[in-house]
């Protein structure tokens, strides 16, 4: 029974560092989104850029599938990150509280 009890806090341990690189991963596409949202803002570029969402939500499933992992699952979790990139992008453009 012990060893069962280690094993799945060894497991337990390596999910946490796993979520520690996905938060620092998203950390750093989220200083980039700044920095885009600066580019956008100084050559007058809309924050929304459908064609390319769209090519980036392909992109993204077809590595998801490649790797075993539901596209609808990879869909969720990067429609709430371009969600939260386009509001950086608003707010670095049109100042706290602006829409789309």
């Amino acid at each position: 029974m012990e060893l069962e009890e280690d094993k799945i806090k060894k497991i337990r341990r390596h999910i946490d560092r796993v979520d520690t690189v996905i938060i620092t991963a998203l950390a750093e596409r989220m200083s980039l989104v700044e920095d885009i949202g600066r580019y956008k803002k100084k050559h007058e570029i809309p924050v929304f850029d459908e064609e390319r969402e769209i090519q980036i939500m392909n992109a993204l499933k077809k590595i998801a599938k490649a790797q075993g992992l539901d596209e609808e699952f990879v869909e969720e979790v990067f429609l709430s990150t371009f969600n939260e990139a386009k509001r950086i992008q608003n707010e670095i453009i049109n100042g706290p509280n602006s829409a789309e």
